[in-house]
């Protein structure tokens, strides 16, 4: 779709300050392989150091740092870049709309509710007493279990599991592969014969408006209650949360995070790759976890914590400094004791 340099520049908000307003631009590239016909976009941490395609069709770049920029093509400032390529990506490479209807392979219970404009891919399972709303995308291989409620405009991936009692607000968006309301991991103290038995998990999972789940994550179900996923939080790729947990609005869970049972993660706050939380604990809202800490304990609002056990991030990184410097200190005084006995 062969967009105007002077189209993309009013679609970004942005302001052309050199080049041709017609010349025509027909998809995005990445930063070194820029061509004639293609956009690409520069930012602000990057633009001093990142190599780039000088014959690029478009450049984008931050406001005010197009005068110490060399392209032989257009130039474009833009006070939001990353918004700016993303914008230019939904331009060019929109994502595939799904046909309402339901595929000849599907099993849809009769008594399921099916809203308009519902597309139920090939092979997908929805079980009986099942509500889909409107726009609802079910994709091929999903299974949607008894009594689940799906709202408006929510898509769910090829291969996606949404176990009973289990609700999803609108707007939600489940990757390929997850899990929504599993048997949460709880077990008596063992038996006699030394036999751990399941303790029964009869909760459901609800989940808000505007939720991003990536691919291959594991939600489970409460064991009487729900466990809850707030409004536009967003979990990367396998991310496990357990039983009974709620994640509130706005928080981000990066990859590979764990979320044990009856964890509170406060609203807004950000769990690094493979950082994870001990059950019964409370990470306050706005704080971060960074990548691999491990919360064995209450994590305040806004703090910043790291390592294991997650402790202040001031504490952690001092405490890392001190244990490199003896470490070195130790390594001097073992090769100076070796030359010594030689």
């Amino acid at each position: 779709m062969a967009t105007s340099v002077q189209e993309l520049a009013t679609l970004l908000g942005g302001r052309l300050r050199q080049g041709d307003g017609a010349r025509l631009i027909e998809d995005v590239a990445q930063p070194d392989a820029g061509a004639p016909n293609t956009a690409v976009v520069l930012f602000a941490e990057t633009l001093r150091t990142q190599k780039f395609s000088q014959r690029a069709g478009l450049l984008v770049v931050p406001t005010g740092r197009g005068g110490d920029t060399q392209t032989d093509g257009a130039l474009v400032e833009v006070d939001e870049p990353k918004a700016a390529l993303a914008r230019l990506l939904q331009h060019f490479r929109p994502e595939p709309q799904a046909t309402a209807g339901v595929h000849p392979s599907a099993v849809v219970s009769e008594t399921a509710i099916i809203g308009p404009n519902v597309s139920v891919g090939a092979l997908a399972v929805v079980e009986s007493g099942v509500e889909l709303g409107p726009d609802c995308v079910i994709g091929a291989q999903s299974y949607v279990g008894p009594d689940v409620v799906i709202g408006a405009k929510t898509t769910l991936e090829p291969g996606v599991r949404i176990l009973a009692r289990s609700r999803l607000g609108a707007r939600v968006h489940v990757g390929a592969g997850t899990i929504v309301g599993s048997e949460g991991f709880g077990h008596l103290a063992p038996d006699e014969n030394g036999t751990r038995l399941p303790m029964p998990q009869a909760g459901g999972v609800t989940i808000g408006d505007g939720v991003r789940i990536g691919a291959l994550c594991c939600i489970d179900r409460g064991s009487v209650g729900d466990t809850s996923i707030g409004e536009n939080a967003r979990l990367d790729n396998l991310v496990q949360v357990g039983h009974n947990s709620v994640i509130e609005r706005d928080a981000v869970l990066v990859a590979q995070v764990g979320i044990s049972g009856s964890v509170r993660v406060g609203r807004g706050a950000v769990l690094a790759g493979q950082s994870g939380v001990a059950d019964h604990r409370e990470v306050g809202a706005e704080a971060v976890l960074l990548a691999r800490a491990a919360a064995f304990r209450d994590v305040p609002p806004g703090a910043v914590y790291g390592g294991v056990p997650a402790r202040p991030k001031k504490q952690w990184m001092s405490e890392q400094a001190r244990l490199s410097r003896l470490t070195k200190n130790a390594a001097k005084r073992n090769k100076v004791d070796g030359e010594n006995d030689v």
